[in-house]
């Protein structure tokens, strides 16, 4: 029996089909699948109806998937870490097809209501309030996650003599090499660059401000910047944690389900944090902020997830979704963080190769 990977895996995977599920409920209530919607429209039962039909459509698709995938798992148990990424990857598949879906249906209905949204053209934006405002957390703060590292990293080293040549991690099981034993801190150290750079990018993302409110609206952008620092920060030190405890089961065969309730502690964390932070935005009114020169349809392509607008000169802008970041493709250091996005996953899958191997 494999109850405790398979709850593991399922529980990680209903927290994504959860997020891409109820993902049309979040953000800015005027931009549907990248449309752009006037504010009378949002009461239109059309509208809801679209809006109730992805939900329910992902939701769908994802139980077909996990329920595939958990069947799966249980017949070919070893196979645990290709089952998750296989299961990931299909839920995000799918949810692009049903986003496609949802915003065809957008499309046709704005035409047939004849909906018009008037461009904006009054524009204010500070790309250097980082400079007099702190947008979010110190780096300093990465430093207890580099401690954790560094403990994990020395006491595999100084026992490097009493590690078993045997290792088993979970179901899997694999032999001793300077690779699989320092496999985990390497992630790690991959795990607090990734959030170092994304915390990067949140100081020197552009702070839009409304120009009717700019004390205001400046406050309040700094404000969205800090909570997804520390969030970023969070979900970081936590991950490390996590790998820290896994490398200590399979090097040092720590006794009990340490590992399973770690994994599992990780996923309640995560989804109260988000879960928590999403709230917190609504009610404040965070998650309806507008980035003007980032809210136009014709710099939106694929689906209306990736911005490119030659005439906007930041990098880094706010999504039209209301939450979160995105960057602006027509620069030219775009192509550098889209390298290292795709770079990143490719890394991962070196570093598990021994595993699945």
């Amino acid at each position: 029996m494999v109850e405790e990977p398979a709850i593991i895996i399922f529980s990680s995977y209903l927290i994504l089909a959860l997020m891409l599920s109820l993902r049309v409920y979040l953000g800015l209530r005027t931009v549907l699948f990248g449309i752009v919607l006037p504010e009378d429209a949002l009461k239109d039962p059309s509208v809801r109806a679209i809006r109730r039909n992805y939900a329910l459509l992902t939701a769908g698709l994802a139980a077909v998937i996990g329920g595939a995938c958990l069947s799966w798992l249980r017949h070919q148990p070893a196979r645990a870490l290709l089952i998750w990424t296989a299961s990931l990857l299909l839920i995000i598949a799918a949810s692009f097809f049903t986003v496609w879906l949802s915003r065809r249906s957008v499309q046709r209905l704005k035409t047939a209501r004849g909906w018009q949204v008037v461009r904006q053209t009054k524009r204010a934006a500070s790309l250097a309030a980082g400079r007099n405002h702190r947008p979010g957390l110190s780096f300093w703060w990465y430093s207890a996650n580099a401690g954790v590292m560094a403990i994990c990293t020395f006491c595999a080293i100084m026992r490097w003599d009493q590690i078993p040549h045997v290792l088993h991690l979970g179901m899997i099981t694999f032999y001793k090499t300077w690779w699989t034993v320092f496999m985990l801190n390497i992630t790690q150290a991959l795990n607090i660059t990734v959030f170092v750079c994304y915390h990067l990018l949140i100081s020197r993302a552009r702070t839009s401000l409304d120009p009717h409110d700019r004390k205001g609206s400046l406050q309040k952008q700094l404000q969205h910047k800090k909570i997804h620092s520390l969030l970023a920060w969070g979900t970081s030190f936590l991950m490390v944690v996590f790998y820290g405890v896994a490398q200590a089961s399979a090097l040092y065969r720590w006794k009990g389900n340490l590992l399973f309730l770690s994994g599992m502690s990780l996923c309640i964390a995560l989804l109260v944090a988000l879960t928590g932070v999403i709230l917190y935005m609504r009610i404040k009114g965070i998650d309806q902020l507008r980035d003007i020169p980032s809210l136009e349809e014709r710099h939106w392509k694929w689906l209306g997830s990736i911005y490119v607008n030659p005439e906007d000169p930041a990098l880094i802008v706010p999504n039209n979704r209301g939450f979160g970041w995105t960057v602006n493709l027509a620069n030219p250091r775009s192509k550098i963080i889209a390298a290292a996005i795709i770079t990143v996953p490719v890394l991962d899958t070196i570093l598990a190769f021994p595993l699945l191997r």
